[in-house]
């Protein structure tokens, strides 16, 4: 049994995959794989928009001819990014899940839907995947966009792609609400191509990305806040572990105990940091 036959088996029974195709036989019958062959999902991830690297990753895109259909500039729920990579995530720990979830939750994404004039052998999904890269540093080709605009680690690689259409389905139902789906159908029903957006971009050029400085931080943030002996010993016994081991982790427990006291706030440095001190596997 092929990929595409255990994924169209796998996803017959997924609602996200159930409400998007029956969306697709509306506006294209029972031809809608064959139809969709030209149009792929691109999803590109807050840190790129607060990293000022869009215009980059669209400049890529336009000079290998993909045409704008349709986009969407909006936060993700956590249930929703759950739902989005729930098979890929199997192994994944639940620090990698936690990061992710409140990275989608806390920033703006851009959701495209892009299309090919011509196509060869291969869909627009299948050449999007190729485009974007491997999130494994050693397996990316010089032409692909991770190559092109490196990465700040394996979990904050820029952009998604859906890897084919029945994922392309899916995807589409776990991002897009109802009114969002049928403005997407419209646009690619009557071959409506719009013009790239301008984004009005965030540089962030002074941020401190050190496991270190964070650390002192909350140490500063504790003493000026009422918390129980117990919770203050396990933070200043993590704190010593993280600065003297670069072996040690940080871990989801211990974020939920920062948490509880209010010790960090979620911004876009605490994301970094985060994702670059936990484990990714369980």
């Amino acid at each position: 049994m092929d990929e595409t036959t255990i994924k169209s088996s796998l996803y017959e029974n997924e609602i996200p995959y159930r409400m998007v195709k029956n969306i697709a036989e509306i506006y294209y019958s029972h031809q809608y794989m064959s139809e969709l062959q030209r149009y792929g999902l691109l999803l590109i991830k807050p840190e790129t928009i607060l990293l000022g690297k869009t215009q980059s990753i669209f400049s890529i895109l336009r000079a290998s001819e993909y045409e704008l259909v349709y986009f969407l500039y909006k936060k993700i729920c956590p249930t929703c990014i759950s739902e989005m990579w729930r098979f890929s995530w199997i192994n994944s720990s639940l620090e990698r899940i936690f990061v992710n979830q409140k990275l989608f939750s806390t920033y703006e994404s851009f959701i495209l839907i892009l299309r090919t004039r011509v196509l060869g052998k291969k869909t627009t999904c299948e050449l999007l995947t190729d485009l974007k890269g491997s999130a494994d540093e050693g397996e990316r080709k010089p032409y692909q966009i991770r190559e092109k605009i490196k990465p700040i680690n394996y979990i904050l690689n820029y952009i998604h792609t859906s890897d084919d259409q029945y994922d392309f389905l899916r995807e589409l139902g776990i991002l897009l609400d109802w009114e969002e789906l049928i403005q997407a159908f419209d646009a690619m029903a009557t071959n409506r191509i719009i013009p790239y957006p301008n984004t009005d971009e965030v540089y962030f050029s002074t941020l401190n990305f050190s496991l270190d400085n964070w650390l002192e931080k909350i140490n500063a943030n504790m003493e000026s806040s009422l918390i129980s002996l117990s919770d203050r010993k396990y933070i200043i016994e993590n704190i010593k572990n993280l600065k003297n081991s670069y072996n040690q982790k940080i871990t989801l427990n211990f974020l939920y105990v920062l948490i509880r006291n209010k010790l960090i706030c979620w911004d876009f440095e605490t994301i970094v940091i985060i994702s670059n001190n936990i484990a990714y596997t369980k």
